[in-house]
């Protein structure tokens, strides 16, 4: 069973998910903690400039050895607690599907662009 947690409904990325894809992401958040820092994955914590949200990000990408068309995938999941905190930085590479709600923004193999949504 998912880990549900609070919607970040005073977020702008509630509304606009978009906004994580116009700039930089040091332009929409600080960062707080880096949890790991490897070649193909990433997973920190970061808040947002704008509201003070903070998200344990995570970003991890599968290396094409064949086309070099590496797909990518990068979740965001709003965090309040330290418990919280702990439970999502816990959680294995690529395994933060079981916390709800959490942003998506993967760029799958052949695709044109990102699919960002929020899973809820």
């Amino acid at each position: 069973m998912p880990l549900m947690l609070k919607p970040p409904t005073q977020c702008a990325l509630w509304t606009d998910p978009e906004a994580t894809l116009a700039n930089p992401l040091k332009q929409h958040f600080a960062l707080h903690a880096t949890f790991v820092e490897e070649s193909h994955w990433w997973r920190y914590l970061l808040e947002c400039r704008e509201c003070g949200q903070r998200y344990v990000y995570e970003f991890h990408e599968e290396v094409d050895w064949a086309d070099g068309d590496d797909p990518q995938y990068v979740t965001l999941v709003p965090v309040e607690t330290q418990a919280e905190i702990d439970a999502v930085s816990a959680a294995p590479q690529g395994c933060l599907g079981g916390f709800i709600p959490r942003l998506c923004k993967d760029w799958p193999k052949g695709a044109a662009r990102h699919l960002v949504r929020w899973v809820t």
